[in-house]
């Protein structure tokens, strides 16, 4: 029999999704072992779109300064009617989480990026030519056949994550089905290089009724074309040269040598009834695939293991519950079902080429101008509905206290920029670190607001959660004057999202309703008290 490897956690597929989960494992202190069947990164430039939350954990792991010139930031969108007039024009709302809301990005760099970081990591053990082969599940573990060039091995590991894409060959074997449909539409997707001038930082989405087209910009002269495929053209002569150079000549001029790929694709709004099956979970594509039209496809994946991560780690270390890694479904699959349907009816309005439909839909977009709120829904993105837990690790406590801070329970905590009392103006995830942390407001309106972070610490009485650290930080920008002075306390989870809003009088109910994911949680009083900030 093969000797086995064991590891903490699996992560199945390189692609961004299976590179962003390993790195936030090994940065929650579990062991990695990722394994992907080709023999590097993707080289394609599939995914194209990024939202802040998505930066915000491209900030987590330590590669934005190095992405962010790579990328064409704050982008919004066009669209253009039947006559190719102009219907709306829509940018995302005012950044909260310290990222422009939506950036056009270019996949094969930020895989490279995510490849390097990983290899930077001791805890993560990258390995290329592997092929995941069959998993057996067991009593607190699973064991997974791997195939590589030098045969076959068994790996151990307490979780398997399986980033695999949308033909997951880790679901099919589970046998998990997916919900859906596939659309009937195809698409010729062509991505070119070498566009003269800069940019305009918004993609155009030409929905003419007769061949819909949309245009998606980047930097250093890339730029994407996406046109819908007629009744009977095939997909070997729509993607030759000389069908491509003809096919953007309305847009601009382009050589051969400027393609940098073309290939037809169906999209699908598929979603898996199941996220985890025994000590295997499934994240990306493998759980969800959606259509390309609200770009949400690679962001919902990430927030998938951003979700995902911390639970998996403090299940393995013994400070999480079962129950605290099956909140990943129930917080995670809700959103991707809505940012599944909200493709696909943006789908419907691009793609549409029935002459009286488009002409009333037209009609109708246009009239939304005289409605400020349709108008202000619609030109702020306010259709791209940021995650809501409120079912999973969150704790409402209702409105005691500030009703502001009641409503963050279950959505991501602003990230503004604060000062140090050194006079340093730094993210906020900087101080609130990798952990559990307490964003507490003192009574007083001009006394710093206190970050105090959770660590696990050893005494007599065993090992458990109990504050490390508190640092006073003063919020200039702001972003929570609303509940400056409200005595209230935010209780802040790893991956960033508002477990609780609380008082002195609701701290200890909070922390006993969350005990039942982290049970250490339970033990903490007052949870400050008496400890100094860090200046």
């Amino acid at each position: 029999m093969d000797k086995i490897i064991e590891t903490d956690v699996l992560v199945i597929g390189a692609g961004p999704i299976g590179l962003a989960a390993a790195n936030l494992l090994a940065d929650q202190g579990v062991h990695v072992m990722l394994v992907e069947r080709h023999a590097g990164t993707s080289d394609e430039p599939r995914a194209i779109s990024v939202t802040d939350e998505t930066l915000r954990v491209m900030q987590q792991i330590g590669i934005l300064d190095r992405l962010a010139p790579e990328m064409l930031m704050d982008t919004g969108a066009r669209y253009f009617g039947r006559k190719e007039q102009l219907l709306a024009e829509v940018h995302p709302a005012s950044p909260r989480l310290g990222q422009p809301g939506k950036s056009q990005f270019d996949q094969p760099v930020m895989e490279s990026l995510l490849l390097e970081a990983a290899r930077s990591r001791p805890l993560i053990d990258v390995r290329f030519n592997t092929e995941a082969f069959r998993i057996t599940d067991g009593p607190g573990h699973a064991d997974t056949v791997l195939v590589d060039q030098d045969g076959k091995h068994t790996v151990r590991s307490k979780w398997v994550v399986a980033c695999d894409g949308g033909r997951s060959p880790v679901r099919s074997q589970l046998g998990i089905p997916m919900e859906g449909s596939t659309q009937v539409q195809k698409w010729i997707v062509v991505d070119i290089i070498n566009t003269p001038g800069e940019p305009e930082r918004f993609s155009e989405f030409h929905c003419n009724g007769t061949r819909p087209v949309v245009v998606v910009p980047g930097v250093h002269g890339r730029r994407r074309y996406e046109f819908m495929l007629l009744p009977g053209e095939e997909a070997g002569a729509v993607t030759s040269s000389d069908a491509i150079i003809k096919l953007i000549a309305p847009f601009q001029t382009i050589a051969a040598e400027d393609i940098r790929r073309a290939a037809v694709y169906v999209a699908h709004q598929r979603v898996a009834l199941n996220y985890r099956l025994g000590h295997v979970l499934l994240a990306g594509d493998a759980a969800h695939m959606m259509p390309p039209f609200a770009g949400q496809a690679l962001n919902a994946g990430i927030r998938d293991v951003a979700n995902l991560a911390w639970k998996v780690a403090a299940n393995i270390q013994g400070t999480g519950t079962e129950a605290l890694v099956d909140t990943y479904q129930s917080e995670r699959r809700p959103h991707a079902v809505d940012m599944v349907r909200l493709s696909h009816r943006i789908g419907n309005v691009v793609m549409n080429v029935n002459p009286v439909l488009t002409a009333i839909r037209d009609a109708v977009i246009t009239a939304s101008g005289i409605v400020p709120a349709a108008k202000g829904w619609l030109a702020g993105m306010k259709f791209l509905k940021q995650p809501h837990f409120t079912d999973g690790c969150v704790a409402d406590l209702g409105s005691a206290g500030s009703r502001w801070a009641a409503a963050l329970v279950g959505r991501s905590v602003s990230q503004p920029q604060v000062a140090l009392s050194t006079g340093d103006a730094v993210p906020l995830d900087t101080v609130l670190g990798t952990g559990w942390a307490l964003l507490h407001f003192p009574y007083d309106r001009r006394a710093p607001l206190e970050v105090r972070r959770l660590g696990t610490v050893e005494n007599d009485d065993g090992t458990h959660l109990a504050v490390t650290g508190v640092t006073a930080v003063t919020d200039t920008s702001g972003a929570f004057a609303a509940v400056a002075g409200s005595g209230t306390t935010l209780v802040v989870r790893p991956d960033r999202y508002v477990a609780a809003a609380t008082t002195p009088d609701t701290e200890q109910a909070a922390f006993e309703a969350l005990a039942a994911y982290v049970p250490q949680l339970a033990r903490l009083r007052h949870a400050a008290a008496g400890m100094p900030a860090i200046r």
